[in-house]
């Protein structure tokens, strides 16, 4: 028995074209929720860094390149031994003038700053030349656990050149690799420290690895 309720397919089967139009409609109104979701899901960190990022996102990012290097030590080292981990990056020579000075305590005293989460954060400084290591070797009871590395091969130099931005010099700044291993924030000589631990405990707080 057919009722006023009863809806009439007959046009929509003679309409193949309307047809088609009615059930992308249906996808797109009823997909749409879902496909908001993913993107902000996966793509939160991105959105809420380049709203309000103190340092310069690297875009592309640049994965750092896992060649071995030297410790001051002479022992041998790769970044993959920290992946997992954010690391605080800095470049300077073995005089370790203001700048260079200014950097090793920064990222000491970011560190400190983020309290329990200072596990997840690890430093590094790679030094363009060793003629005066001894007299960098004092500074070292200031800062333990930071890494220092030595020219050590043939790549160190490049690996070096791959923290440079825009062509400015490379040494001074300071930089940050992403528990991936990825180069993907750089911030210049004199930067700030309370605005890079700004950041840092932005991308603690969204970060779902490392």
């Amino acid at each position: 028995m057919i009722t006023e309720n009863t809806v009439d397919n007959s046009n929509l089967e003679n309409n193949p074209k309307k047809s088609r139009a009615t059930l992308w409609i249906m996808i797109i109104l009823f997909g749409l929720p879902y496909i908001a979701a993913f993107y902000f899901y996966f793509y939160a960190d991105e959105l809420e860094l380049g709203q309000t990022n103190y340092g310069h996102l690297i875009s592309p990012v640049r994965q750092i390149s896992d060649i071995s290097l030297k410790r001051i030590d002479n022992s041998n080292f790769t970044f993959s031994e920290m992946k997992g981990t954010w690391i605080l990056v800095s470049i300077g020579n073995s005089s370790c003038q203001k700048s260079c000075l200014d950097n090793l305590y920064k990222m000491r005293q970011i560190r400190k700053a983020v309290g329990e989460d200072r596990t997840r954060i690890q430093r590094v400084f790679l030094l363009t030349e060793s003629s005066n290591i001894e007299s960098f070797n004092r500074l070292l009871p200031d800062y333990t656990g930071m890494e220092v590395m030595i020219p050590g091969n043939e790549n160190y130099n490049q690996l070096i050149s791959s923290f440079s931005l825009s062509g400015e010099p490379t040494e001074d700044g300071i930089y940050i690799i992403d528990p991936m291993g990825n180069y993907m924030m750089a911030y210049p000589k004199d930067a700030d420290a309370e605005k890079i631990l700004k950041d840092i405990r932005r991308l603690l707080k969204v970060s779902k690895i490392g």
